[in-house]
């Protein structure tokens, strides 16, 4: 009898235990899930909520000012500053030899979209029909839509909450990012390359809303939105997805053809990339530090030169093995 209780002291203390840390278990299961990658990399991601993480779009942005002006990030300022001003003083001389360049390897400068999807006589999407064309679309926000729809898809149909949580983050980045540009647009008021009144385009600070809306070729040019844009797309991507080697590569490939289609195009001018590359990288690494725990690495345990094991000879004698790989 007493070993009995004994036994079912020891069960209910068992149960009991179960009982007290098994939700707290499953709390943690449903708050948080953690993606541990090829190289010993872990990424943790909290339940995925869209409307959370776009609200979480005030605070990112705070910390993506609070990286830009922090200590170490002044001489990266001081480098946007620079290479900016030098730009501008060839800008002129990029723009001509850069539509130059189109017309010898025959990437047309007109920007030749079309409409594809209809709704109501109105125009629901346009895209692209020729190489330059296409190279412009590349910054445009369907792209970004474009590959939101596809994480938010799969991570909605593989219950991958690393894949929506990237979703989120990019339906948060094009909208802050097109807001912070926008800012800095109304701010600047520079006049596009196609819309230029005298060389490298005149700058009119603060123009009005009015004034702005009617004649935006006026005024749109620093910094490009189209570049954060793509910019701030490849962060996201390559923060969430450091495994995908491919990511950096092949985003920047491209981004680099659209930089050149926005020249042929006349819509920019070199100058207005590099603040607009510095607004997307910052806003894209602030929002997927937001959204997940930072990468941790944990090195894979070496394998120990000293070993123990228990040893039986072939007379039947018992004993312990003490082993030392060299």
């Amino acid at each position: 009898m007493e070993a009995g209780a004994r036994m079912n002291n020891r069960a209910a203390a068992l149960l009991l235990l179960f009982v007290l840390c098994v939700p707290r278990l499953q709390a943690q299961e449903v708050s948080s899930r953690t993606y541990t990658l090829k190289d010993g990399s872990t990424l943790t991601y909290p339940r995925p909520g869209f409307w959370r993480t776009m609200g979480s779009g005030p605070s990112d942005l705070g910390l993506f000012v609070k990286e830009s002006f922090k200590k170490e990030s002044l001489p990266w300022l001081a480098a946007i500053g620079a290479s900016t001003l030098l730009l501008i003083e060839y800008d002129q001389k990029i723009y001509d030899n850069t539509r130059k360049f189109g017309r010898k390897i025959g990437v047309s400068s007109v920007d030749k979209t079309k409409t594809y999807i209809k709704i109501g006589g109105v125009s629901a999407f346009r895209g692209p029909s020729d190489l330059g064309s296409a190279l412009y679309f590349l910054g445009d926000g369907w792209v970004n839509i474009g590959l939101m729809a596809y994480f938010e898809t799969s991570g909605w149909l593989k219950d991958d909450w690393r894949a929506r949580q990237t979703g989120h983050q990019l339906a948060e980045g094009l909208v802050f990012t097109g807001a912070v540009t926008q800012v800095m647009k109304r701010a600047t008021g520079r006049e596009t390359p196609r819309g230029a009144s005298a060389p490298r385009g005149v700058w009119r600070l603060f123009p009005s809303f009015k004034d702005f809306q009617a004649h935006r070729t006026r005024y749109d040019a620093f910094p490009s939105g189209h570049l954060a844009t793509g910019v701030m797309t490849v962060t996201v991507l390559a923060e969430n997805y450091p495994d995908r080697k491919f990511i950096k590569p092949l985003g920047y490939a491209l981004l680099a053809g659209l930089s050149f289609q926005m020249v042929n195009n006349g819509v920019h001018w070199a100058s207005d990339y590099p603040l607009g590359f510095a607004v997307g990288y910052g806003i894209g690494k602030a929002i997927a530090s937001g959204g997940r725990t930072a990468v941790k690495h944990t090195p894979a345990a070496k394998p120990s030169a000293l070993s123990f094991a228990p040893y039986l000879s072939p007379g039947g004698a018992a004993g312990a093995a003490l082993a030392y790989r060299f």
